[in-house]
């Protein structure tokens, strides 16, 4: 078996490899996001929520037999937790993509 072990060498440039590789794939940002993506995120996080609390209400309404109050609170419940997902989702995306400040700024009604 000790005829099959890579010499220390060999060994030690693959590590250094691998971490290099490592450090470079942690300091890329990932795919670029497009409109498309951002906004299925949105979807999604927000849907998701929704789903959620309705099915802890329907949940709780089967269990305490008190319908159909359990839907209504989950449902008012999950669609103010999607409001707040939806919001961290945009927070997350504007900072980690911050307005570029010498871009050409759109003329508004008033300054036409």
């Amino acid at each position: 078996m000790a005829d099959n072990d890579p010499p220390e060498d060999a060994l030690g440039s693959l590590r250094r490899r691998v971490a290099d590789a490592r450090s470079q794939s942690a300091s890329t940002e990932g795919p670029p996001t497009t409109p498309a993506s951002l906004a299925m995120r949105f979807g999604g996080e927000f849907g998701a929520a929704i789903i959620v609390g309705a099915l802890v209400g329907y949940g709780a309404d089967y269990f305490l037999h008190s319908q159909p109050w359990g839907l209504v609170i989950g449902l008012g419940l999950g669609f103010v937790s999607g409001i707040v997902n939806v919001v961290r989702a945009a927070q997350s995306y504007s900072r980690s993509h911050p307005i570029d400040p010498n871009a050409p700024s759109i003329a508004d009604d008033e300054e036409l």
